[in-house]
């Protein structure tokens, strides 16, 4: 066992060398071309980088597209093309899909299921989704299937990713202070979290909860007798895309104010925010109904992050910019600012160019993005939750700037960032 398992990190490690010398000379062939244009050289580096995840399979493109997430630790344009990374792959043939749903239901397909689609409607790195009409339930589903055998080769690529992160710690200094390992085992985590499909139905219930008092905001129904950790079979959703809103009778203003809610509720109150959204991820049911897809990525913050978060926000939208540089200075895992002073009045002088603008005029998460690159230069860095916060608003604005522009992520999210805010004021008793 000990020696078929060093040999299969050897064969991985062969082949991750392999694609990396690949996508080093095709880097030095383009830098040689674009000598004395950083922009450029290192949008050249992310193309390579991309070419590099997708050779190498599904837990490189993971990371690759969870590091797009990490505007707080990546320059702009490395944060762009990792962002284009797709994990469209062939689907895995339909003798795997029923072998794996026999074996972790413990039945046969056709006592589980009376009619399964052997085309898949989707497929992915991970998994691959078909359509079906359960059984028990007499309804159209959705069943996702994890691919054969990803479970090993998520972990076997987690080991080598992360001595290779060690590694070029101890050797290269400027590596080590990008804490090159820590970031690396953060998106391994969250890599592995996907692949357990268990956990999507954990974060399904718990979103559910949270928003059963929201009649505008759902999540597909998962059946729990025909699911497992390799297959989950949940209500398979109907609703349109945003593109097609206009032309099925949807009240878009409601359906847009929905969507900031449910952000907004999810950061500033629950704490337990959709960590991939996007707008393939959201489906869109008249009048005014938001149902949110793709659960299996996530993240939590606790009381003290969502507390700062309410308010360095609270500070941002009312141009209070001493008060954005200290928050994320005082709360940053690592800091190492030479010039305080030259900090603050930079990131002053930033918030008060939003508030001469007008915020109604900027879009406030792309701003974020431009905070973070303040913060870069002067060696601050963010808290990781910060650039989740900033995907999911960007995903709301976005919603609103393209199908409700007179609509404010900023007046739609004062009322939650007050809420937060006050939650946390001390009571009369506790002033005594």
């Amino acid at each position: 066992m000990v020696r078929s398992s060093t040999w299969r990190i050897a064969l991985r490690s062969s082949q991750i060398a392999t694609a990396a010398a690949r996508a080093a000379a095709s880097f030095a062939s383009e830098r040689r071309a674009l000598a004395g244009d950083p922009d450029r050289t290192m949008r050249a580096l992310a193309r390579a980088l991309v070419g590099l995840c997708s050779r190498l399979g599904a837990t490189f493109i993971k990371v690759g597209q969870i590091a797009s997430t990490r505007g707080d630790l990546l320059p702009r344009p490395l944060v762009t093309e990792l962002a284009r990374l797709q994990d469209d792959v062939p689907p895995f043939p339909f003798a795997e899909v029923r072998s794996t749903i026999e074996r972790e239901l413990g039945r046969p397909i056709a006592d589980v299921y009376d009619a399964f689609d052997p085309t898949p409607v989707a497929a992915a790195s991970v998994a691959q989704v078909h359509r079906a009409v359960l059984r028990s339930a007499g309804e159209t589903v959705a069943v996702k299937v994890r691919r054969p055998d990803i479970v090993e080769k998520v972990a076997l690529d987690r080991s080598i990713l992360l001595f290779l992160g060690r590694t070029l710690e101890r050797l290269v200094p400027s590596v080590r202070l990008m804490a090159l390992e820590e970031a690396l085992r953060a998106f391994c985590d969250a890599v592995q979290a996907q692949i357990h499909l268990t956990n999507e139905a954990r974060n399904n219930a718990r979103f559910t909860a949270n928003f059963a008092d929201d009649p505008d905001v759902d999540f597909p129904h998962v059946f729990p007798e025909a699911s497992s950790d390799a297959v989950l079979t949940m209500q398979f959703i109907d609703g349109v895309h945003e593109s097609e809103l206009e032309a099925t009778g949807c009240d878009v203003r409601a359906i847009v104010t929905a969507g900031m809610r449910c952000v907004c509720r999810m950061i500033f109150l629950h704490g337990f925010v959709h960590a991939d959204l996007h707008p393939g991820n959201m489906r869109f049911q008249p009048p005014s109904h938001v149902v949110l897809l793709d659960l299996g990525l996530t993240g939590e913050i606790d009381d003290e992050d969502r507390l700062t978060t309410a308010q360095t926000l609270f500070a941002l939208a009312t141009g209070d910019g001493k008060t954005v540089a200290r928050l994320f200075h005082e709360n940053a895992p690592h800091t190492a600012t030479p010039d305080y002073d030259a900090y603050e009045s930079e990131m002053s002088a930033f918030v008060a160019s939003l508030q001469n603008q007008g915020l109604q005029n900027v879009q406030v998460t792309a701003e974020i993005g431009r905070i973070f690159d303040i913060l870069r230069r002067h060696h601050v860095q963010a808290r990781s939750h910060m650039t989740m916060v900033n995907i999911a608003l960007m995903t709301a604005e976005g919603l609103g700037k393209r199908l409700a522009p007179e609509l404010s992520l900023t007046d739609e999210a004062l009322p939650y960032l007050r809420e937060a805010l006050m939650a946390r004021l001390p009571s009369s008793e506790e002033r005594a």
